[in-house]
């Protein structure tokens, strides 16, 4: 009987050690098996999009499209405050390092993007169903195939206004100059539709429909200036 008590005693002391050294090696590294890691990745599979009349505010706190990716690393979930019951679900994430920084990201049931708004110290979460003006798109998730245009007749005609369909190259068009048109978009249906704009080649203004579907930006329609003929 003592023999079976030592080698527990044994295993659980090598299990504790264990369960240390992992919680170390893999902390905020997007280990799924955390709670707090579970949202983390939710929100960087996303595109992060900072609302334009928030982008000043949040600029102030040290944020903007170099830094966000860090302060998700780093940050705390605070799953006491959340808004977790309903769509869509808000969550409030924190770093209190040099400066506190606190922040709502909202997440959508069916949309490809999570919208973020600064919080005050002891200010309440809200939930966003219906957003106005602009949205800056601040982060893409690494995909190498995120984007698709519709293989419908009526899409592939109308894409043949843009520069290129070529999908890296809208992506980093998507990177470099991509906003959403909140009053425009429907984030709320259960194909939650994004209305996009961003620049190609310097100068083409590209404004489109989109949804998320089969886990990638699908272009269904594309608003120009002139007529094609299949419109």
């Amino acid at each position: 009987m003592q023999g079976i008590w030592k080698r527990l005693r044994y295993y659980l002391i090598g299990f504790l050690i264990g369960t240390i050294f992992v919680s170390i090696l893999f902390k905020d590294r997007g280990c799924s098996w955390t709670p707090t890691n579970r949202v983390k990745n939710s929100i960087q599979d996303k595109i992060i999009v900072f609302p334009e009349n928030q982008i000043q505010s949040l600029n102030q706190l040290g944020l903007n499209k170099d830094n966000i990716y860090r302060f998700l690393v780093n940050a705390d979930v605070d799953f006491s405050n959340s808004l977790k019951d309903k769509f869509p679900k808000v969550y409030i994430v924190e770093n209190n390092d040099s400066i506190h920084q606190r922040l709502q990201f909202s997440l959508y049931e069916d949309s490809y993007i999570t919208v973020v708004h600064p919080l005050k110290k002891e200010e309440k979460p809200k939930r966003y169903e219906h957003l106005e003006g602009w949205g800056e798109m601040i982060r893409l998730p690494k995909d190498s195939s995120l984007v698709f245009i519709d293989k419908s007749n009526y899409t592939q005609c109308k894409a043949r206004g843009l520069a290129t369909k070529d999908q890296q190259e809208i992506t980093n068009a998507m990177k470099a100059t991509g906003r959403v048109d909140f009053s425009k978009s429907d984030l709320m249906l259960t194909k939650a539709v994004q209305q996009i704009q961003f620049i190609q080649n310097d100068t083409l203004e590209v404004n489109a429909k989109t949804i998320w579907f089969e886990s990638r930006i699908t272009f269904k329609d594309f608003d120009w200036d002139y007529k094609l003929e299949c419109e």
